[in-house]
């Protein structure tokens, strides 16, 4: 071979491998937050920014041009607390920044410098000395705080949002990730409402007294207004319901049922439902109960840690007792007075066996509270997905057709028996509640929207909220909202029945290590209904070890019924109505066949 041959090998090699690491290498998602998605101009944003090497607070307040005040650290780097803006001639939020060039400087480097949140300007010449004007990423959403953040080595969305206290479907939204399991080292993504920022301050010797001074009384400034809002909204409503109240001075009657020994202030109901409207003469005049905020304290032992049976997107919940019954007190940050005040309208005018019943609700501190009848049995996740840790037995065949059945009549009343329709927007095991006997009822009505239209015209959702695994395709990319999206994530729920699979979960395929790959449920079993001659041979494979005696035909139906409940077209979906319809045959011959 000849020299001039070895020369244009190498030159072959080279070229091979450029265009291997082309193929192979990831091009960093940065998807800076348009100036439409907000409506202010400008607001309170932060950069969580890591450096490469040992900084002082001094020296990065001096390298971002802020105050010492406007920098805390944290245990891997720093918080620098900034003014986004939306500035004209700008299609996107940034905060600006001089910053004077030095020579052999390039827009990579000085983007490194600043933690890579700088908007690159390559058309813009770099001369030393020179001063030039930086773009950095920031955002605003809907005028509240944000965080830019860069993904580091080991994150998922869900690792970030729980290390800020974020919510992570508004996280995905906002930085428009169709596919939130799949992000990427170096990545740049804006964390919207972080509830956790203070958690991740960290002090030492070297931070001044006089700024932990300024920090503790801005705590309890923050603090104080937070009780002075409470206190109003639970003003403003009781004045407002005052009007309604009738003219005698005696107490209303007594909620009933179960709780008929707990006496309400006033009918919250009637001011809800404007007392008299045809829409609303189906339901029936049970009473919320105003609870003092110091009986749900006392109720939980001041929110004992030991009493925290779960934790949602919107607070956590403990078990208490009021008046000796057995409740469940939702707590939720008094910024979250819009589903506060959503459940309140919607459990005040909708009663059903199925429903989660709301018994009242209370403010105080910073927090609000919801109080529900209690669900001794828990959610149905807890029976699906590692029920033997938390010391359940397996749910046999029946009891998972029932449990079915009673949340399809759920679904049903709200979307065909009520008026406006509701569709409740977040459907899925963790929000399916058991009581004492096993039947189900429906939780969390956060996030409803009500349809004034027919529940198949619809409506478009400003956006997207919900629990990723079960949101429907059309809702993810119009933000369409129309009852079939209750059915989609109806579907994933008899998937997760059927298989004791999650709806979201990792894949555990041999040969697959990426940290961040998932896998649905909704995959998982379309996968194996893809053979219509024989479908039970590979469904058989995919139901639950835990449930050794089945009616094979019965679950066959049930997986049937599931599929065309997750049907891309969701105009092909059946109603509940269709649903409750199924499952009842199903649930039929599953008896006949157990007799």
């Amino acid at each position: 071979m000849r020299f001039e041959d070895l020369g244009n090998l190498e030159k072959l090699v080279g070229v091979i491998i450029l265009a291997w690491l082309s193929c192979t290498s990831h091009s960093l998602h940065v998807t800076p937050i348009s100036c439409n998605v907000s409506l202010t101009e400008s607001c309170p944003a932060s950069l969580y920014y890591v450096p490469r090497t040992t900084i002082s607070l001094e020296e990065m307040s001096a390298l971002f041009h802020v105050n010492s005040n406007a920098v805390n650290r944290t245990i891997d780097g720093f918080l620098i607390a900034i003014n986004c803006s939306c500035l004209a001639g700008h299609d996107e939020f940034t905060w600006h920044l001089e910053y004077e060039v030095q020579p052999e400087d390039t827009w990579d480097g000085i983007s490194s410098k600043f933690g890579s949140f700088v908007v690159a300007k390559p058309e813009k010449a770099l001369v030393p000395s020179q001063t030039v004007t930086l773009d950095i990423l920031c955002g605003c959403s809907e005028g509240a705080d944000t965080v830019t953040y860069k993904v580091t080595k080991g994150d998922t969305l869900y690792t970030i949002c729980s290390r800020f206290d974020a919510d992570l479907n508004k996280t995905a939204w906002l930085n428009r990730l169709e596919n939130p399991k799949l992000i990427h080292e170096g990545d740049v993504i804006f964390i919207p409402e972080p509830e956790g920022l203070q958690n991740l301050i960290v002090y030492d010797n070297k931070d001044s007294s006089t700024k932990k001074a300024s920090k503790s009384r801005t705590h309890v400034v923050v603090g104080a207004i937070s009780a002075a809002f409470a206190v109003i909204l639970l003003t403003v409503i009781l004045v407002s319901c005052k009007g309604y109240k009738k003219k005698d001075t005696q107490l209303p009657m007594p909620y009933s049922r179960k709780m008929d020994h707990l006496h309400s202030y006033f009918d919250l109901c009637a001011f809800l439902s404007k007392s008299g409207e045809s829409t609303v003469s189906s339901f029936n005049s049970d009473k919320a109960v105003v609870f003092p905020y110091y009986e749900v304290c006392d109720a939980t032992s001041n929110f004992s840690m030991s009493l925290k049976i779960g934790q949602g997107s919107y607070g956590s919940v403990y078990l208490g007792k009021l008046k000796g019954t057995d409740v469940a007190i939702k707590q939720m940050k008094n910024t979250k007075s819009k589903e506060f005040l959503s459940e309140i309208n919607i459990l005040c005018k909708v009663h059903h066996s199925n429903l989660i019943e709301l018994i009242g609700y209370a403010a105080g501190g910073d927090s609000l509270f919801l109080v529900y009848e209690f669900a001794q049995n828990g959610a149905l996740s807890d029976h699906l997905h590692g029920s033997t840790l938390r010391g359940y037995k397996p749910l046999a065949w029946i009891r998972r057709v029932q449990i079915a059945l009673d949340a399809a009549n759920g679904l049903e009343y709200i979307h065909k028996h009520t008026k406006p329709y509701y569709v409740h927007r977040d459907v899925k095991t963790s929000n399916i509640l058991l009581d004492s006997n096993f039947c189900a009822k429906i939780a969390d009505f956060g996030l409803v929207k009500l349809l004034d239209n027919s529940p198949e015209v619809g409506a478009t959702a400003s956006r997207i909220v919900g629990t990723f695994g079960y949101l429907a395709p059309e809702y993810v990319r119009d933000g369409r909202v129309t009852t079939k999206i209750d059915v989609y994530a109806f579907g994933v729920v008899l998937m997760e029945l059927l298989t004791g699979q999650p709806a979201l979960s990792r894949d555990a395929s041999p040969g697959n290590n990426h940290y961040s790959e998932h896998r649905t449920v909704v995959d998982y079993m379309l996968s194996a209904l893809t053979d219509i001659q024989k479908p039970m041979i590979e469904l058989a494979k995919c139901i639950d070890p835990n449930l050794t005696h089945y009616h094979k035909d019965s679950v066959l139906q049930m997986a049937l019924l599931s599929k065309d409940c997750v049907d891309d077209n969701w105009s092909q979906r059946p109603d509940m109505s269709e649903v409750v319809l199924r499952l009842s045959h199903i649930l039929m011959n599953s008896k006949e066949w157990e007799k």
